[in-house]
């Protein structure tokens, strides 16, 4: 999958990329291969995430809860 990335100096310096697709996904480094390393792997982990959530909302779509009574015997 692509991305859109914006590379923009720092404001201490270094470079800030940030993924358009992705609000709020930003990561600072030296240059602008240590900023897009550390927004690559940000981008994985979003990825993840949904990956997860998304297998959750599959398992509960198909789940049952139901509620059981059960007395002890003598």
């Amino acid at each position: 999958m692509q991305y859109t990335i914006v590379l923009e100096p720092g404001d201490s310096g270094g470079i800030a990329a940030r993924c358009v697709e992705l609000p709020g996904t930003v990561c600072h480094g030296a240059d602008k291969k240590e900023a897009l390393a550390r927004l690559k792997k940000a981008i994985r982990k979003v990825q993840q995430t949904w990956k997860t959530d998304l297998h959750h909302a599959i398992r509960s779509l198909s789940s049952e809860i139901i509620r059981i009574e059960v007395t002890e015997t003598a």
